[in-house]
């Protein structure tokens, strides 16, 4: 459904209908990372500014924040009657 570049333009992530968020290498275009846990469809995926972390919203009602390193989920977030079309990383302003 979407895909995002990482700030360093080095890494590409996918939000895919197979219920998978990928991290690709832009160079090589080899599969670096795979994010699974998603119940349903992955709407939307992008990276932090400082490129240590995915989040992903999905058709399971759910948004996700992974670790882009090790793939290891860190938080997740449900909404009970709405699905997660969107998402994004706010940078932190001092």
């Amino acid at each position: 459904y979407n895909c995002a570049f990482s700030f360093d333009d080095k890494l590409i992530v996918t939000a895919c209908r197979d219920k998978i968020v990928r991290i690709w290498d832009t160079q090589s275009g080899q599969l670096k990372r795979t994010l699974a846990g998603h119940q349903d469809s992955v709407r939307s995926s992008c990276f932090s500014a400082d490129g240590n972390r995915v989040i992903s919203a999905s058709d399971d009602r759910t948004a996700r924040i992974w670790d882009a390193n090790t793939g290891e989920m860190l938080s997740e977030f449900s909404f009970n009657n709405n699905i997660a079309s969107s998402c994004d990383f706010t940078p932190l302003h001092p």
